[in-house]
């Protein structure tokens, strides 16, 4: 059985990037069972559906060369408002310098 294509719909993929290490210890305080429950109840609180992937990430610092837990969060239907809130209140959370946030056209279907 074909699909038409015109059952994909258009929409916009971001993802956000965050290292759990602390910006002043480089240490990771916060764990990712921790980060998980942090998230649910922050995208709970505000309906927004959500992916989290755990990963390795490597970088350079001020102090040389380190790795840690990464996690990647895949929000689809969000507004951009939205995600800058969600991610600068995340970043607060765990006290990191820095996040990514990257922003892919998409089309996506729903089975």
């Amino acid at each position: 059985m074909k699909m038409s294509d015109d059952a994909f719909q258009k929409g916009i993929k971001y993802e956000i990037f965050i290292g759990l290490k602390d910006k002043e210890s480089y240490k990771e305080i916060l764990s990712a069972e921790n980060f998980k429950e942090i998230l649910t109840d922050v995208c709970r609180e505000k309906q927004i559906s959500f992916s989290l992937l755990t990963q390795l990430g490597g970088y350079t610092h001020n102090k040389g060369y380190t790795t840690e837990t990464s996690l990647r969060v895949i929000i689809i239907g969000i507004n951009e408002e939205e995600l800058i809130q969600l991610s600068m209140r995340l970043k607060k959370m765990i006290n990191t310098d820095t996040i990514l946030i990257t922003r892919t056209d998409i089309e996506y279907r729903f089975m």
